[in-house]
């Protein structure tokens, strides 16, 4: 433990990055307000509203962000300009429009009016009205309109999982999909990815995909060989150690727990490449494309190459 008194070391901007994804998992979102505190005493609101300020070049704030950090907060929500926020009555409005045209309000959790996310919206009252922060006045005018508080009263159909599918296609540009991922309403998306890769690959006796179903999952990057799945996420890892080591000149080795933006630990993933280069299990174009970025096996590092654990 630090000696009392101690400042909190400088944190990374991945660092800030993984309270950001935490807050949008729990929350489906990134607007967070400008005085918002985490539980263990960081400013992400102050720190989610200077990314802002960056990213629209406010005269005042120094500094830029990079393209990838970009694409990294847009993955998870980050909304750019905040007067693309709607107010109340804006979204009722919106609400009885999908009411006149479909007959009820249980608007699919994608679905989305001229690029804002009504599904979203909806879903985000569904977890108010169930941790009692609801206003009375706002539960009574979704009630006159049939909302159902909770869509598990019913079967989802393959059409309302394909919508979520879709969603994190548009979100992730593609479906590299982990089993235990959730939608942010807490829908088991990824469970239901790897049972269609199942269906398609005949483990499911009685089960089929139609050709159209097949064709749609096809158009939003499923990934039906499994083979094929491990071969993108490697290629995916390498991209996100390849962009740390060049923005920090040096490999996320340590500390052990910096995670990926997709939740797997980087370290933990460098440390494997060891492994397998040493146990000569690596292809020699990937070999060659891990030395380009400083991973060599550990037997066979050149002098003053980096090490799994830090200068003392």
């Amino acid at each position: 433990m630090p000696p009392r008194g101690r400042k909190r070391a400088v944190m990374d901007w991945e660092d800030w990055y993984l309270l950001a994804a935490g807050y949008f998992g729990r929350h489906g979102d990134l607007l967070i307000p400008r005085d918002y505190v985490c539980p263990t005493g960081e400013k992400l609101g102050r720190w989610i509203e200077r990314q802002r300020a960056k990213y629209n070049r406010v005269p005042t704030i120094s500094g830029h962000l990079d393209e990838w950090q970009v694409e990294c907060l847009e993955r998870i929500g980050m909304v750019w300009k905040l007067e693309t926020r709607r107010d109340w009555d804006t979204w009722l409005e919106m609400l009885d429009r999908y009411a006149a045209e479909h007959g009820d309000i249980d608007v699919p959790h994608s679905y989305t009016v001229n690029g804002s996310g009504l599904g979203d919206w909806l879903v985000k009252q569904r977890l108010r009205y169930a941790a009692g922060e609801l206003a009375p006045w706002a539960i009574d005018e979704l009630e006159a309109r049939g909302v159902n508080w909770s869509l598990r009263t019913r079967p989802r159909t393959w059409d309302e999982w394909f919508a979520d599918a879709e969603a994190y296609y548009r979100a992730h540009g593609d479906l590299m999909v982990r089993l235990d991922d959730l939608t942010p309403d807490g829908r088991k998306l990824g469970y239901w990815i790897y049972r269609q890769r199942d269906i398609y690959m005949g483990r499911k006796k009685g089960l089929r995909l139609t050709e159209d179903q097949i064709k749609r999952l096809s158009g939003i990057g499923m990934v039906w060989d499994p083979l094929t799945t491990r071969a993108d996420g490697w290629e995916q890892m390498y991209r996100w150690v390849a962009a740390y080591k060049d923005a920090h000149r040096k490999l996320p080795v340590w500390p052990r727990d910096l995670k990926a933006p997709d939740g797997r630990s980087m370290s933990g993933w460098i440390r494997t490449q060891r492994q397998q280069l040493s146990a000569g299990r690596v292809p020699a174009e990937r070999a060659e494309r891990l030395a380009e970025i400083g991973i060599y096996p550990a037997s066979a590092a050149p002098a003053g190459a980096v090490t799994d654990r830090p200068a003392r």
